[in-house]
């Protein structure tokens, strides 16, 4: 199989996650990536990379500082793989469409979503693909609940229950997570709530809500969140508590264009927690939206609850892409200690596998772009104190919350 050259561009603890994702890919049949240089702005950052992915991979990539000095030490570079925190998304991501590369760049999509609008329209006029990592939507529980609800499994989708709170005051991952202008907690792990809110439901029409920060103060967790040797010594430079100026709670009413109603509740602070995911349809009720390493189960109206993998038995017309059916055999990925590498491959062999072809990515441009703005419309709404449509946020006509963030990081 003929494989497409990436970049890797960002080196620091998700970088590494995707490095492991690569390898996840390279032990397929369907490996059609090949990575031939790292680039990060910290040297020290880059080697680490470097080594870990020739332990990896079997092939020390090129290091490299600087995303131009990279294009033009590697002149067959067809792509990069953009993992730097959200505030440089729209810059690093822009650089490269104009060096002429195709891009895969984590979510958020970008900081605002005026950056979002810079990505996507340097990635057209470039006639590029840019495609951003969603994850969530990749889990067969997922595929499986898009599939049911596609096919009227439960009606009529009329509401949706999207819960996800937890308490503590501790960081969450990384200090800048607790920054507005690097892109809050919220942001980072929102999208994949709006994203899948949208995937099941699709588009959401208006948008009101309440948010604001119970933790003003955070403190380092008593133990490293994940193993890899980036994050080890990522905690031991950590500082020991962090001024939080990103809100960290969230309480919003979500009316979609079919005119159901979806009620969201999504926090990582204070006291108490709650989860729970449900769609309700007027012939029966699905217990989950799909997420990454996610179980969900169906109940129809006067019948038993059905687990997924029932629901996998009884639903022939259903089938998994073959990468997806490869890495997961069983169709359930609940309890996969390597699901997310394995989504991650697969969201690098769906950009390499559509340079190749001439195709389009699933996740695109406007995907994300669409994802960022309805987390903002959380915040928009709050600010404003009513309720905000989908289009005026989109265009950038209401834009007060984040207009301080765009003026902080200089986005025009």
């Amino acid at each position: 199989m003929e494989k497409v050259r990436f970049g890797l561009v960002g080196c620091g603890g998700m970088g590494t996650r995707h490095l492991h994702g690569l390898r996840e890919l390279a032990q397929t049949p369907f490996g059609n990536v090949e990575l031939v240089a790292v680039c990060d702005l910290r040297p020290q950052h880059a080697e680490l990379a470097a080594a870990e992915a020739e332990r990896l991979l079997g092939r020390r990539p090129a290091v490299y500082t600087d995303l131009e000095a990279m294009r033009h030490g590697e002149p067959d570079l067809a792509a990069v793989d953009v993992v730097t925190d959200p505030s440089t998304h729209h810059t690093v991501v822009c650089q490269a469409l104009e060096l002429g590369l195709h891009v895969v760049v984590e979510k958020p999509m970008a900081i605002t979503v005026r950056a979002c609008r810079q990505m996507l329209e340097m990635a057209r006029r470039k006639g590029l693909l840019l495609s951003v990592a969603e994850n969530f939507r990749r889990d067969p529980s997922a595929r499986l609940v898009h599939h049911l609800v596609g096919q009227g499994a439960i009606g009529a989708p009329y509401m949706g229950l999207f819960h996800s709170v937890s308490p503590g005051n501790t960081i969450f991952i990384t200090p800048w997570r607790h920054h507005k202008e690097r892109g809050g907690a919220l942001l980072d792990m929102g999208v994949h709530f709006t994203h899948m809110i949208r995937y099941q439901l699709g588009q959401i029409a208006e948008v009101h809500a309440s948010a604001r920060i119970v933790e003003p103060v955070r403190v380092k967790p008593k133990q490293a969140v994940w193993s890899y040797e980036f994050y080890r010594a990522q905690y031991q430079e950590m500082v020991e508590e962090v001024q939080a100026t990103a809100e960290d709670t969230s309480l919003a009413m979500f009316r979609m264009a079919s005119g159901a109603t979806v009620s969201w509740m999504v926090g990582l602070g204070g006291h108490g927690s709650c989860h729970r995911e449900l769609i309700l349809g007027d012939r029966g009720s699905i217990e989950g939206f799909g997420t990454r390493g996610g179980r969900v189960s169906l109940q129809r109206v006067g019948q038993e609850e059905v687990s997924q993998e029932a629901l996998l038995a009884q639903t022939p017309d259903f089938a998994l892409d073959p990468l997806t059916a490869h890495l997961f055999p069983t169709g359930v990925t609940a309890g996969d200690s390597a699901v997310d590498l394995k989504l991650i491959a697969f969201e690098l062999h769906e950009l390499a596998a559509a340079i190749s072809d001439k195709g389009r990515v699933e996740v695109d441009a406007e995907w994300g772009l669409k994802d960022v703005a309805a987390l903002y419309a959380i915040f928009e709404s709050s600010v404003a104190g009513r309720p905000v449509s989908m289009a005026e946020v989109e265009s950038g006509e209401v834009c007060a919350y984040q207009a301080e963030i765009d003026a902080a990081l200089g986005i025009a």
